[in-house]
């Protein structure tokens, strides 16, 4: 995936915690609601689609079962999140229109003009060359063709808060963070067109602290499940998510884009 620096962190122990959290194939908040709210105005039923940063293929395999995408390649960077992938569409008996590849950073491996819609869902913010990450998706789409995701933006420019601090260096996940107006100007400078962006802060507000009162109901489940060190770092992650959130620092964005 263009400009990635370094390969994701989502290792089992990890994985785990977050399906806990927020389900069966979720590695990032909102669930099935929030890909329902990505996929309101954008049809995919006949086409050929590509998942940037599939994860787990939960996503993946909607596209192709819920949405009617003709074919859907899931792409990520670890092994075994392809393998899971893979496994999860078997299962799920699309393993004829759903296909998952490892891939290294670095351009999409795909043709000029070889896609109808592109999807991507909260995997953008680990990439620095977001202008860059846009043009090479500009290339893969055929004309008409739509780029919609979610990226994890951020209130404002320059320093924020203390606590935005704070959660950065706690979660070192190399979050490269942009804001609204600048995402917007990626997007438009990269060629896309109709460009359209939705801050669900609001959305997110409520999620987390659903997120929060589960961690505390359920605390000695999630201990049993992926040990005690794990499951207070997960504590900790999540409330201090509550508050940047909070504070209006960390804006989750769902954005829509076309090629003309």
């Amino acid at each position: 995936m263009t400009g990635t620096e370094q390969k994701s962190q989502y290792n089992e122990t990890f994985a785990n915690a977050l399906q806990w959290l927020w389900g069966d194939g979720f590695l990032a908040p909102g669930g099935p609601e929030d890909v329902t709210a990505l996929m309101q105005d954008v049809d995919a039923k006949g086409r050929d689609v590509l998942d940037i940063g599939c994860g787990l293929g939960v996503i993946s395999v909607m596209l192709a079962d819920i949405y009617g995408a003709k074919s859907v390649v899931g792409i990520d960077v670890e092994q075994h999140l392809i393998d899971h992938s893979t496994q999860r569409a078997a299962a799920a008996g699309v393993a004829d229109r759903v296909s998952f590849k490892l891939v290294e950073p670095g351009p999409l491996p795909f043709d000029d003009a070889s896609l109808d819609v592109v999807f991507s869902k909260d995997v953008i913010v680990h990439i620095p060359d977001k202008q860059g990450f846009y043009k090479d998706i500009l290339r893969v789409l055929k004309p008409g063709g739509v780029l919609v995701g979610s990226d994890w933006l951020r209130g404002g420019e320059g320093h924020f808060s203390d606590t935005a601090d704070q959660w950065l260096e706690l979660v070192h996940l190399n979050f490269q963070m942009k804001n609204l107006e600048q995402t917007r100007e990626a997007l438009q400078a990269a060629g896309f067109a109709d460009v359209e962006l939705n801050d669900r802060n609001a959305f997110h507000r409520d999620e987390v602290a659903k997120e929060v009162a589960l961690l505390s109901e359920k605390f000695d489940e999630l201990v049993e499940r992926i040990g005690q060190e794990q499951a207070d770092y997960r504590m900790r992650s999540s409330k201090m998510r509550q508050r940047v959130i909070d504070e209006g620092f960390l804006r989750p964005t769902h954005f829509v884009g076309y090629k003309r």
